[in-house]
């Protein structure tokens, strides 16, 4: 197969899109009680506390919006990165540092090119997904270096 067609496309879980959602209100909420304990003036720790609520907001709007308006992720044999639009149309996204590729799982940090940055989690297996072991593929001979 000629590298310029071979692509994996991966299709995000609407379930594993709700875990990271709801994983990042949970996390946001054990923070904002930790920075609530701080043995610090009452001041100082409204500041934290306010600083943690939109750092963490604007984190979790990110990835709302992202989840909103995106589809099937596609990669091809060169590391591009490629989603399918809600209008169909194909967008480059590109890889940030901090991206895991398990066998079965993987948490790709993304940014589109609008700057929108968000983390997709997606799962799969090789011996049920062409797809999959292809992306596997990739990811070790383009994924790990970036």
């Amino acid at each position: 197969m000629s590298s310029h067609v071979y692509s994996a496309e991966l299709h995000p879980e609407p379930r594993l899109r709700r875990l990271v959602l709801a994983s990042g209100i949970l996390l946001i909420g054990i923070g904002l009680a930790l920075t609530l304990q701080l043995p610090v003036a009452t001041g100082y720790k409204s500041v934290i506390a306010m600083c943690w609520l939109a750092i963490c907001g604007y984190e979790w709007i990110s990835n709302r919006l992202a989840y909103a308006r995106s589809g099937i992720l596609r990669i091809d044999a060169e590391g591009r990165i490629e989603r399918r639009s809600s209008n169909g149309s194909w967008q480059i996204h590109k890889l940030r540092s901090g991206s895991v590729v398990l066998p079965r799982l993987a948490c790709l940090r993304l940014s589109a090119a609008d700057g929108l940055r968000y983390v997709e989690l997606l799962r799969g297996d090789i011996c049920e997904s062409d797809d999959w072991r292809r992306f596997q593929v990739i990811w070790r001979h383009v994924g790990a270096t970036s």
